[in-house]
């Protein structure tokens, strides 16, 4: 491996190596630390939110399917008023992304009746 860094301005030994591929990555700070479990929760939660679209399909409810969705996304939007620092669900900015998201939650919600038309092929 290659020799040890120091800082410059303290001499201090940082104990990285310039070979080791995690060597810009640095650890949260402390208050980002006690959050990161909520993130995953959220995570987590979102997921098998989405996760319930295509299994109510599977089980022939296509119409509580799209309905969900539309649910799901209000949600994420609504969530996205509330948070107004960029997070994972963050596409622009924070008007456009409730805006866009309220659209598109009120659009599903209201196509959710011609989900469940029957097939013409």
């Amino acid at each position: 491996m290659g020799t040890v860094t120091q800082d410059p301005s303290t001499g201090q030994d940082h104990g990285v190596h310039p070979d080791d591929p995690l060597a810009g990555i640095t650890p949260l700070p402390r208050g980002e630390r006690n959050l990161a479990p909520y993130r995953t929760l959220g995570v987590v939660l979102v997921a098998g939110a989405l996760a319930a679209v295509p299994a109510l399909t599977l089980l022939g409810h296509g119409r509580w399917a799209v309905t969900w969705l539309g649910l799901v996304v209000g949600v994420l939007a609504l969530l996205r008023l509330q948070r107004p620092e960029g997070t994972w669900i963050a596409a622009r900015g924070r008007r456009f992304d409730v805006v866009a998201g309220l659209v598109m939650a009120a659009t599903l919600v209201l196509l959710a009746p011609y989900a469940d038309l029957p097939r013409v092929l």
